[in-house]
């Protein structure tokens, strides 16, 4: 295509100047040549001459012409196909129902609007531009056409606007994005001004209809991972409703199967979210499994995220001991310190100064000395510690059978108890016909004595030697030399034989065999402690004296009070390991230490596996002991999501050495499942900002495509423009029409007698 255009090589003003002269000359010749021709023939010679002088003007502006080749491109397009899983629900919610078939997915209808036809619109596509498909999920695959119908909705999520960048990257100036998606970025519930402007059109095909959408659902769950027995815990979460306006409906919180709590939820309109607070407070320790489920609605087009498994880690906050002593003594005094020194210990204790059978001639109202609150502390009160220690404690003057059979049951249940020894313990103290007696780890007959005036060592057993209570140091070889360097006691508690693992043996030369000092053992849930004397502040008291630290005396206390109150550090069989990925259909694998009495790893052991799923089914595992002496291992493919539960339990010689135990969540890491709603929004959103377009896929047809090559070319034209200028004053064919126009007018002179 050609065009004319100017140079004006000359000032206007010259060219003007010019114009008005050769007008001048005209009508002058008009003048002289109608006093010898007639009036027409007067016009004609001035019309010719006119048009030279028009001729002359025009060449004197610089005149030219400008040829125009246009060449057509290609323009790139890249089609992004959205195959997360939220394009596996149904494209319709009003053709959903209960257990209904053919229900057309999201991903379904998406790919006939791209194949339906005789030409398909994905092959006119592919003629037209220079096509790039690619499906997305968390990341981008390029695929070709013939892949479109084995499309399936495998991604995990969905990072729309990631994915929207990087696929900009690759277009260029002049190309264009057609998404496919339902416009659901992570499952999120997301604003659409979270989402940048994009430098490309893009233009939006949103898939799933909004209107008819039902669903219920508990979202924005959050809970602590732990909490302190007695505390009270805080629940807060979310209720959305769509389509559901006006029912009601009721929710309920669960421990495992058992109901805490329950409330009506009235749905207010189609587009309802509750916020809500729930209160619990744990009281006993472990790992706790909670539920909060909602009824499934007729409609609903999702039927999982009615519920929410999780759990809850109960600790101490610390650990409660009370302790019971018969009188006023030195021992009492660096035991009472001792505990008090332990942020970790909540301590109460009771001295007993006088028996109920003593004769005070006044009033119990008038006494600084209070009577024992016996039947509080046994009736309702003990449940809320965790150990019981009697010191020198004897049982004839204070407590009837009921009492101690109480005690009995609160250490057969999972509590600590520990007896100290003294003129008023084990056999000296009447425990050898006591419901105690079964309890204690040592055996009495109704022989054992108290001695006095003794001269007596602690020595290591082989138990003792590796066990965490008497193991001050962690060097072994600092740890025996430290305890042969420990005072000697003046007191000692003969009993019949040890029962439990005996710790520390009470010999005269601090080398030979010895009679039991320190004994543990274990009484249904619970465990035992007996230690035969009440000398054992010496450990500390002289320690002091010879300048140096108490600690043995404070660590040994501390130590024996967490192993009492089954602390997980102090556990013979521990979960170590829970790896793998904690994802529905992924393998996991769990790996458990197994340790003797003597805390010395075993590979004989006995170990019972299983896991207890989201609806409290066990499920046996098969353990394999690992290379690593002591280790075992076993894997679990877990199938469905919610809380689970990994329960342990080792054995060696039929001898249960302990149990343990771990929460564990399976869950997929995003939501896609969680919120099936179409976002229209957001995908109109991201259409305006990037100067594009919003189409519904029931308006997906060739006309559309005529639409997308419109707002590009508008935006920017697709094509190479090469220009070539001609300038025609510099040519002699231009200066022709003159010449031609001058011998013209010269002929008709001629002619009509004037040359």
């Amino acid at each position: 295509m050609d065009s004319l255009y100017f140079t004006g090589s000359l000032p206007w003003w010259i060219i003007l100047l010019m114009a008005l002269v050769m007008g001048a000359l005209l009508i002058y010749q008009f003048i002289s040549l109608k006093q010898r021709l007639k009036w027409y023939q007067s016009c004609f010679l001035v019309f010719l001459r006119g048009l030279v002088y028009a001729l002359l003007i025009f060449f004197l502006l610089g005149p030219g012409l400008v040829e125009r080749n246009v060449t057509k491109l290609r323009r790139p397009l890249t089609v992004l196909l959205d195959t997360s899983q939220s394009m596996n629900f149904p494209s319709n919610p009003e053709e959903t129902g209960q257990n209904r078939k053919g229900v057309k997915k999201r991903i379904d209808l998406v790919k006939e609007k791209l194949l339906e036809g005789k030409e398909p619109l994905i092959r006119r596509l592919a003629r037209d531009y220079d096509l790039r498909l690619i499906q997305f999920g968390t990341g981008l695959e390029t695929i070709g056409l013939g892949a479109i119908p084995q499309l399936t909705t495998q991604g995990k999520g969905t990072r729309l606007s990631e994915i929207l960048t990087e696929a900009g990257r690759d277009i260029g100036t002049h190309g264009g994005i057609i998404l496919f998606s339902d416009g659901i970025a992570n499952g999120e519930k997301r604003t659409a001004d979270d989402f940048p402007s994009y430098p490309h059109p893009i233009f939006t095909v949103g898939v799933g209809e909004v209107q008819g959408y039902k669903d219920l659902r508990i979202a924005d769950l959050r809970v602590p991972q732990f909490a302190f027995r007695g505390r009270e815990v805080k629940l807060d979460f979310s209720i959305q409703a769509y389509g559901l306006g006006g029912k009601t409906v009721p929710l309920y919180f669960n421990r495992r199967r058992n109901l805490i709590s329950s409330r009506s939820i009235k749905i207010e309109n189609d587009n309802f979210e509750k916020r809500i607070t729930l209160t619990y407070t744990p009281k006993e320790v472990g790992a706790h499994s909670f539920n909060l489920s909602i009824p499934l609605q007729a409609g609903e087009q999702i039927t999982h995220n009615n519920q929410k498994g999780f759990k809850i880690d109960v600790q101490r906050d610390k650990i409660r001991v009370l302790t019971l002593s018969g009188s006023p003594s030195w021992n009492y005094r660096f035991l009472r310190i001792a505990l008090k020194q332990d942020p970790f210990v909540d301590l109460v204790s009771f001295v007993f100064l006088r028996t109920p059978t003593d004769f005070v001639d006044v009033p119990d109202t008038q006494l600084s000395l209070i009577p024992f609150p016996i039947n509080e502390i046994f009736s309702e009160e003990l449940k809320n510690f965790d150990l019981v220690i009697f010191d020198n404690f004897s049982n004839r003057s204070y407590f009837n059978s009921r009492h101690f059979e109480k005690v009995r049951d609160f250490v057969r249940e999972g509590a600590g108890f520990a007896m100290l020894g003294g003129i008023r313990s084990f056999d000296s103290g009447g425990y050898w016909n006591n419901p105690l007696r079964e309890v204690l780890p040592v055996e009495l007959d109704g022989k054992g004595s108290f001695q006095t005036e003794t001269h007596l060592r602690g020595i290591l057993t082989a138990t003792g030697k590796a066990h965490p209570i008497t193991r001050l140091l962690p060097d072994p070889s600092a740890n025996e030399e430290a305890w042969k360097k420990m005072p000697p006691l003046t007191s000692f508690n003969k009993v019949f034989r040890a029962k439990g693992e005996v710790l520390l043996l009470a010999s005269p030369d601090g080398a030979g065999k010895g009679s039991p000092l320190l004994t543990l053992g274990r009484f249904g849930k619970g465990r035992t402690l007996a230690f035969m004397s009440d000398d054992f502040w010496r450990w500390n008291f002289i320690a002091v004296g010879k300048k140096e630290s108490p600690q043995n005396h404070l660590k040994l206390i501390r130590q024996a009070v967490r192993w009492l109150a089954q602390e997980p550090s102090f556990e013979q069989v521990r979960i170590r390991l829970i790896g793998g990925s904690r994802e529905p259909g992924e393998k996991m694998k769990f790996i458990v230490q197994v340790l003797k009495d003597d805390f010395t790893p075993t590979a004989h052991a006995k170990l019972q596996l299983r896991v207890v799923g989201p609806e409290g089914e066990p499920i046996p595992l098969e353990v394999t002991p690992e290379t690593k002496e002591g280790d075992y291992s076993a894997e679990f493919t877990p199938t469905s999501e919610g809380p689970y539960r990994l329960e342990a339990e080792a054995s060696l010689n039929g001898k249960i050495l302990g149990k343990d135990r771990k929460q564990f969540s399976v869950a997929i890491p995003y939501g896609e499942r969680e919120d099936g709603r179409p976002r229209p929004d957001l995908l109109k959103k991201i259409a305006a900002s990037s100067q594009g377009e919003y189409i519904p896929i029931s308006q997906w047809n060739e006309k559309t495509l005529d639409l997308i090559e419109a707002k590009l070319e508008s935006l920017t034209p697709s094509e190479i423009v090469e220009r070539r200028q001609i300038p025609l004053w510099s040519t002699l064919w231009t200066f022709l029409p003159i010449l031609f126009l001058l011998a013209c007018e010269w002929w008709m002179r001629r002619t009509w007698g004037l040359v």
